[in-house]
């Protein structure tokens, strides 16, 4: 468990639990509200209903019990979801289980096909890689340290625990969480194109960015 003092208040980075509130699905939607459009939202469903849905499931990416967060008591003002290899189909039978259950047998297989083009871009990682994802801080605490005290964390955490890399990716769009990561020592390895297509939904191409530990 961590603390870091901002602005004379106390934040606390552990592991997030059922009670917490605050903006804790609007944090996880900002890190790809293209990308979680593209997929999730429908004619009477928002993707922010999706994601609170499974929030409170405890299951999936989006999942409480798999989340790190940021907190002062129990308001939430930081999120992310790490795994590795090994951990990533549980998460994603989790969440394909959330699908089902949110969005009944007759919707999930419009879902299902969207969701078959995160292949190109969201492959999954290696056993000894630890993947970041739904990383978001609230816009008040942006530039006070936060977002970086979370990485290096985990870039701990990932190196005691024996990983050998330390990876995510970021929207093409995004320069100023591309800069974030370098100066945590995140490089650019590749770029990945989106090619999905939904009228009204641009989903950027992403970079995927790692750190040899």
């Amino acid at each position: 468990m961590e603390k870091q003092r901002v602005e004379n208040e106390l934040i606390e980075i552990r592991a997030a639990r059922e009670g917490d509130v605050g903006p804790i699905a609007e944090l996880m939607y900002s890190a790809g509200p293209e990308l979680y459009d593209f997929i999730y939202k429908t004619r009477t469903q928002e993707a922010l209903d999706f994601i609170r849905y499974e929030y409170k499931s405890g299951r999936g990416f989006c999942g409480y019990k798999n989340l790190t967060v940021a907190a002062q008591g129990d308001k939430v003002m930081g999120t992310g979801c790490f795994y590795d290899g090994a951990g990533y189909n549980r998460l994603l039978i989790g969440s394909v289980l959330n699908m089902f259950k949110f969005y009944g047998v007759i919707k999930i297989w419009k879902i299902m096909l969207r969701s078959s083009h995160l292949s190109g871009v969201m492959v999954p990682p290696k056993k000894n890689e630890l993947y970041l994802a739904n990383f978001g801080v609230s816009s008040e605490l942006r530039g006070t340290g936060i977002g970086g005290q979370m990485l290096q964390r985990k870039i701990d955490f990932a190196k005691s625990a024996g990983y050998k890399i330390f990876s995510l990716d970021v929207a093409v769009t995004n320069p100023r969480a591309e800069a974030l990561y370098k100066k945590y020592g995140l490089d650019v390895i590749c770029e990945k194109k989106f090619t999905g297509k939904r009228e009204g939904i641009d989903v950027p191409d992403c970079r995927k960015m790692e750190l040899a530990l």
